[in-house]
């Protein structure tokens, strides 16, 4: 995976399913990737940005509540702003 230097974040969803969060770039701290495993972290073939766009997004932390959503919460503008993104699982593995 591509990554400037930046924090992850790896855990594992209720059904097995594995979780990274992370910039992927090289040379940037955008965008804010989720991409997910459903085969034990053999590969990641499902991602979806959860924040993109000029700034930077870092220090991502992600938990899944009892619902099932994704909760992934970062920093922006230069650490000067937390954001909170919610999702559904779903969302990432309909992307590829």
């Amino acid at each position: 995976f591509p990554n400037p230097n930046a924090a992850v974040d790896f855990i594992r969803l209720r059904n097995g399913h594995l979780l990274l969060v992370y910039n992927n770039s090289f040379t940037n701290r955008t965008p804010m990737t989720a991409a997910i495993s459903t085969d034990d972290a053999k590969t990641f073939p499902h991602r979806r940005n959860v924040a993109e766009g000029p700034g930077d997004f870092a220090y991502p932390t992600a938990v899944q509540t009892r619902d099932g959503k994704i909760h992934v919460v970062f920093t922006s503008d230069e650490r000067t702003v937390i954001r909170h993104g919610v999702f559904d699982e779903s969302a990432v593995l309909k992307q590829k």
